[in-house]
């Protein structure tokens, strides 16, 4: 069945939040005050415990662009994010962090990009890394910009290249995105969908300064190997993370095979992803031993 967009508001925002009352009023007010007006914003709400529905509700109030939604709990990263990604019915779609500033050209930039370039998925600006009270620490070389015309290729580079996962707050087309998994419930599965959109389309840097990425102690980010953070982060409702190197193996020969691509691209990707299982064999290996430890899985 084909999608039904809505031609008169080209862009959608989905913005999942929890518990960000202390940069959210901020980053709402850096969306709002885009150059380019054509957009909807959906809020979703994963049951915040602070003052965040008071200001969603608020400025939801104020601009009829925006539309809020709250979960009665807290369904975890993946589910919200999805949550937020449902209703839009824009050609092009991008995710916004609560804490993470815009600047006020990112959409129209964006937009030219997907305007003219039919064959770009995924267009993104710079990125500038802020501190806890919005100062620069540095500018981020996301080093992305593949325009490789083989749908390999840029699948090989972006797993080779890809470090802060900061291309998930580009604008995407939204068909593509919503043939990808989506973000699934298992650590840095925001990087299995960067890569999974590599099989759609061409991704395009615009060389100026567009995205804030803020660094502060309570960003889902700050400590990745933080297992009990990372739980709470992507699915609060399992008792313990399991197997996470093994899932993203999985969910990338998944992707490859659900993808439009010629079956040559195909097999280049399975070799390559099995030459990838072997570099990763001690983290795998090493949770394999942690099932055995966890009572999770018998030893034979």
């Amino acid at each position: 069945m084909s999608q039904q967009y809505d031609l008169a508001t080209p862009v959608a925002i989905g913005l999942p939040v929890y518990n960000g009352e202390r940069y959210l009023a901020g980053t709402l007010a850096s969306v709002l005050n885009q150059t380019y007006p054509h957009f909807s914003l959906f809020i979703a709400d994963n049951a915040s415990t602070d003052g965040t529905e008071d200001i969603c509700r608020r400025f939801a109030r104020e601009d009829k662009r925006i539309t809020y939604l709250r979960n009665p709990v807290n369904l975890g990263a993946a589910r919200n994010y999805a949550r937020c990604f449902e209703p839009a019915r824009s050609p092009y779609f991008r995710w916004q962090n609560a804490d993470d500033p815009i600047e006020p050209t990112l959409l129209e930039r964006c937009v030219e990009v997907l305007d003219q370039h039919p064959d770009v998925v995924l267009a993104y600006g710079k990125t500038r890394i802020i501190d806890e009270h919005g100062q620069p620490i540095e500018d981020y070389d996301d080093n992305l910009d593949l325009r490789d015309e083989r749908p390999a290729d840029r699948f090989i580079e972006c797993t080779r290249r890809i470090g802060l996962q900061n291309l998930m707050y580009g604008l995407i087309r939204r068909e593509a995105l919503a043939r990808t998994a989506l973000l699934g419930n298992y650590v840095a599965s925001d990087i299995n969908l960067i890569v999974e959109l590599t099989l759609y389309g061409k991704f395009h840097e615009i060389p100026v300064h567009l995205f804030n990425r803020r660094m502060h102690p309570e960003a889902s980010s700050w400590e990745r190997s933080d297992a009990k953070r990372q739980r709470n982060f992507w699915d609060p409702q399992k008792r313990r993370m399991v197997l996470q190197t093994w899932r993203s193996i999985l969910e990338f020969y998944k992707a490859v095979a659900r993808a439009p691509i010629p079956f040559s691209d195909q097999r280049v990707l399975f070799f390559y992803l099995l030459k990838r299982a072997y570099w990763y064999k001690e983290p795998m290996k090493n949770e394999l031993v942690d099932l055995i430890k966890f009572g999770l899985l018998k030893r034979p």
